[in-house]
């Protein structure tokens, strides 16, 4: 009997112990208060009078903390590695005893890339190229621009490095980045960076103005804020230019050059560091006049040849321009003219190249040989004395000759009056003294004429 009533009271106290026990959690929701990347914070609600026990998955018992009121309880678990993902273990007790187990998993946050390097850009995009993180192909990225969309990189296998490409940029602008390390969903903190896509070029630089030792440029500035210039020349100098703002016009000069060289510049605009493409171009310095210019004569006067000295510095010939002919272009220091007409003058006028620049101008008169010339006209006029006396000459003789004939003409006819005279003579004096009587009287009333003296004819006029 008494054994009978020992084994009522166990079984009722067995009765009694579990209906006066709380029941155990079903579940326990775990949540991750503060996550970083060596610690995680836990929480959850405690449940009636269990005590909670929380291991990790090394079996290390992680020690827990209550909230003021004793409804929370929180955990943190610390000295971990980034973006690991860890297992653990929850146990519900009750008087020392296990009544519940619950396993769940917490990431920590990975770690954000080291840095980010433009891989290339263009005046519309830019390409940036890191390291992965701990070279894990596990991590997947996430690059974010300001007011855009997030971007998600793909990642390769084998590769240890990530790129991505962002496109549809404005020239000449500073765009701000972060970029997301994700390990299970979970992001890094970010890394935040800038870049700046390329500026354009200068749409065309001119050459306002030309020396034999100095070049003057000028362009429009580009319509940008913050923008500068940078000229490099040959030698790889650079010089760098500040913009005057307001669409101005840039004007630089650069001195200490040789005459007659070509040289080659590139222009490069600047915004925030970043240089353009660079626009390059060639110019020439202005060459030196040609000196020593003088002209020689060539035998028969019917050509010429200019000679100068040979020119110093850079240049590539010389152009010479004879007025009413084609110019020449050579690079010696003589040039020979035919075709010429003898005794007279020419305009040449001399010009320095180098490529397509001239030097200044530098004319000369030259006049062919003229002594040939001056030898004919002499000739020539010699000849027309020889003329003009053999004429003179030639007309006194004849003048002579007819004078001497009339003369003997006159002789003759003379002699023959004489003599027809002597014979007629005595019939003549009858007559002239009748006549003479009948008019006496009327010559006396008259004045007497003299009668001249009528010379010899028989006398030779050559005595």
């Amino acid at each position: 009997m008494r054994i009978i009533g020992l084994l009522l009271i166990c079984w009722s106290v067995a009765l009694w112990r579990p209906s006066s026990l709380a029941s155990p959690p079903k579940s326990v929701g775990v949540i991750i208060k503060a996550r970083t990347e060596t610690l995680l914070t836990l929480e959850w609600s405690k449940v009636n009078n269990f005590s909670y026990i929380l291991r990790d998955s090394n079996g290390t018992e992680i020690p827990l903390t209550v909230s003021a009121d004793g409804s929370v309880l929180r955990c943190t678990v610390s000295s971990l590695s980034p973006g690991t993902k860890y297992s653990f273990v929850l146990y519900a007790m009750l008087k020392g005893l296990k009544h519940s187990t619950f396993n769940f998993t917490a990431v920590t946050s990975p770690s954000n890339v080291a840095s980010v390097s433009v891989k290339a850009r263009s005046e519309t995009a830019l390409t940036f190229e890191w390291s992965k993180v701990n070279n894990n192909n596990a991590y997947i990225y996430i690059l974010r621009q300001s007011n855009r969309s997030e971007m998600y990189t793909p990642m390769y296998w084998g590769e240890s490095m990530a790129r991505r490409t962002v496109s549809s940029l404005r020239p000449g602008t500073k765009y701000t980045f972060t970029l997301y390390t994700v390990f299970f969903g979970e992001r890094s903190s970010g890394y935040n960076f800038s870049a700046a896509t390329m500026p354009v070029n200068v749409a065309r630089v001119n050459v306002t103005q030309r020396f034999t030792d100095q070049l003057e440029f000028s362009w429009e500035e580009v319509k940008s804020s913050n923008i500068s210039y940078i000229l490099r020349d040959s030698s790889k100098a650079e010089t760098t230019i500040a913009a005057l703002g307001k669409d101005s016009v840039i004007r630089h000069t650069v001195s200490a050059l040789s005459p007659g060289t070509r040289y080659r510049f590139t222009l490069y605009t600047v915004f925030e560091g970043v240089r353009s493409r660079g626009l390059t171009f060639t110019s020439v310095t202005a060459s030196l006049t040609v000196t020593g210019v003088h002209c020689e004569h060539l035998p028969g006067g019917t050509a010429l040849v200019l000679v100068w000295d040979a020119p110093s510095g850079q240049w590539t010939g010389v152009e010479v321009q004879m007025k009413g002919r084609n110019p020449q272009y050579l690079n010696g220091t003589r040039l020979e003219f035919h075709d010429l007409h003898p005794a007279l003058w020419y305009d040449v006028t001399l010009k320095l190249c180098s490529g397509d620049v001239k030097g200044a101008p530098v004319s000369i008169r030259c006049q062919t040989d003229p002594r040939g010339v001056i030898a004919g006209v002499i000739l020539v006029l010699l000849f027309i004395i020889f003329l003009v006396c053999l004429g003179v000459v030639t007309h006194r003789r004849s003048v002579l000759k007819r004078k001497a004939q009339s003369d003997f003409n006159t002789n003759q006819a003379s002699s023959q009056e004489a003599e027809e005279g002597a014979h007629n003579a005595p019939v003549l004096a009858k007559q002239q003294s009748s006549d003479g009587k009948k008019h006496c009287g009327q010559r006396m009333n008259k004045k007497k004429r003299v009668k001249p003296i009528q010379q010899n004819p028989y006398i030779n006029p050559y005595m």
